[in-house]
C-alpha cells in the first residue's frame, strides 16, 4: 500500500475509534446512571416481582426477535447513523419509564424500546468497532473501550442513586436521556460514514459458529444475573437508590486496571488468552456463589470489588476472540446470530426464573438465578 494512502487510512482509523470511544462511553454513561435502578425502579412503583420477570424476558425475546430486522437495516442506512438509531431508542426507554406513573405505559411498550436499543445499537456497535480496529492492538482497543465504559458503568450508579434519592428517579432518567442525546453528536457529524452491507445468513457459518453461539447465550445468562437480577437481591439488603448505587461503585478502580493490564499482555503474548479467560471465568463463579448466600452491605462491597477484578479478567480476551472471529466470516452475519444467541440465553434464563417465582419466595428465586449463574458462566469459555 502506498504510504500517503496508509497514512490516510490510519489517519481515518484513529478518527473511527475517537468518535466511537466518544459515542460509547458518555452513552454508557448516561445509561448506567439508572440501568440497575430500573428492576426495582418497578417494584418500587407496586408491580409485582413477576411482573418484572415477565418484563425482562419480553426485552430479551423482543431483543432476538428484532435482531434480524435490525441487522437486514445495514443495506440501506449507514451503521454509523445505526448507532445514533439506537441510542435513541434508550433515550425513549428512559421517557417512557420516566413517564410511567403519568401516562401508565404498558410495559411491553417499554420494554420495545429496550429491545430496539439492544438490537440495533449493539450490531452497530460490534460492526463498526470490529471493522476499524487495528489487528496489531486489538486487545489494547478493547480495554480501553471495556475500561471506559465500566468508569461509566460502575460510578454512574453512585451518582444516579444520589439524584434519584435527592430529588427522585424522574430526574435520574432525565440526566440520562441528556447524556444520550449528547453521545451521539459525534456519529451525525462524520465524514465518511460506512458504506451499506447486505445480511447474508449463511447455514454453514452458523453450524461453525455453534461453539460460539454457546457461549454468548450463556455470556447473555451472565449479563442479566449481573444488570437485574444481583441488583434486586441487594434492594432486599438496601432499600434506597442512593445506597445501591453506591455500593456498585466498588466494581471501578480494580476493574480498569485489570482490563488495561489484561488488553496489554494479551496484545504482547496472544497464549496468554485462553489463560486470562478460564482465570475471570472461575472467579466470577466463585463471586456469584458467594453472591447467593450474602447477608449484609459489607458482603456485597467486597464481592463487588471481586467481580471487578474477575469481569475484567474474561470480558477483553471473550470479546477479542468475539471480533477475530468474526474478521474471518462473514462480519454482519456472525454479529446477527451472535446478538440473536445472547437474547435467546438471557429470555430462556429469566423464563425458568418465572416457572421457580410460581413456588418460591423472591429471595429463593434470586438466591437460585446466582448460583445457576456461577454455573452457566463457565460455558463463556466455549468461545473459539
Amino acid at each position: 500500500m502506498n504510504s500517503s494512502i496508509k497514512t490516510y487510512y490510519l489517519s481515518l482509523q484513529l478518527k473511527e475509534m475517537k468518535r466511537l470511544y466518544w459515542c460509547h462511553s458518555v452513552g454508557a454513561l448516561g445509561i448506567a446512571l439508572a440501568m440497575i435502578f430500573v428492576p426495582i425502579f418497578l417494584l418500587k412503583s407496586g408491580f409485582s416481582f413477576q411482573s418484572v420477570l415477565w418484563f425482562l424476558l419480553l426485552q430479551q425475546a423482543m431483543g432476538a426477535v428484532l435482531q434480524f430486522p435490525a441487522s437486514w437495516l445495514f443495506g440501506y442506512v449507514s451503521s454509523h447513523y445505526l448507532l445514533v438509531i439506537g441510542s435513541l431508542c434508550y433515550a425513549i426507554f428512559f421517557g417512557l419509564l420516566g413517564s410511567l406513573h403519568q401516562y401508565h405505559w404498558p410495559l411491553a411498550l417499554v420494554a420495545l424500546a429496550w429491545a430496539l436499543n439492544r438490537s440495533i445499537y449493539w450490531a452497530a456497535f460490534h460492526y463498526i468497532f470490529g471493522l476499524t480496529r487495528s489487528s496489531k492492538s486489538s486487545g489494547r482497543q478493547i480495554a480501553s473501550v471495556i475500561s471506559l465504559a465500566t468508569s461509566a458503568v460502575y460510578i454512574a450508579p453512585a451518582l444516579g442513586g444520589a439524584i434519584a434519592s435527592l430529588l427522585g428517579i424522574g430526574y435520574t432518567y432525565a440526566a440520562g436521556i441528556l447524556l444520550l442525546l449528547v453521545a451521539v453528536f459525534p456519529m451525525l457529524s462524520t465524514e465518511h460514514p460506512l458504506p451499506l452491507t447486505k445480511l447474508r445468513l449463511e447455514k454453514s457459518q452458523a453450524w461453525g459458529m455453534r461453539r460460539d453461539i454457546v457461549a454468548n447465550m450463556c455470556n447473555g445468562i451472565i449479563l442479566m444475573s449481573e444488570v437485574n437480577m444481583w441488583p434486586m437481591l441487594i434492594f432486599l439488603f438496601v432499600s434506597s437508590y442512593a445506597g445501591i448505587g453506591a455500593l456498585s461503585e466498588a466494581v471501578a478502580g480494580s476493574s480498569i486496571a485489570v482490563s488495561l493490564y489484561v488488553g496489554h499482555d494479551q496484545d504482547n503474548r496472544g497464549r496468554s488468552s485462553r489463560r486470562y479467560l478460564r482465570r475471570g471465568l472461575v472467579t466470577m463463579s466463585l463471586v456469584n456463589l458467594g453472591r447467593a448466600f450474602v447477608q449484609n452491605g459489607l458482603q456485597i462491597f467486597g464481592l463487588n470489588l471481586l467481580a471487578g477484578v474477575g469481569r475484567s479478567f474474561y470480558v477483553t480476551p471473550f470479546m477479542n476472540r468475539y471480533y477475530c472471529n468474526s474478521d474471518g466470516s462473514n462480519r454482519l452475519g456472525y454479529i446477527t446470530i451472535m446478538e440473536v444467541a445472547f437474547g435467546i440465553g438471557s429470555a430462556t434464563y429469566v423464563g425458568g426464573l418465572l416457572v421457580l417465582a410460581t413456588i418460591f419466595s423472591v429471595k429463593a428465586v434470586l438466591t437460585i438465578s446466582l448460583s445457576l449463574a456461577a454455573f452457566f458462566i463457565l460455558g463463556v469459555r466455549l468461545i473459539r
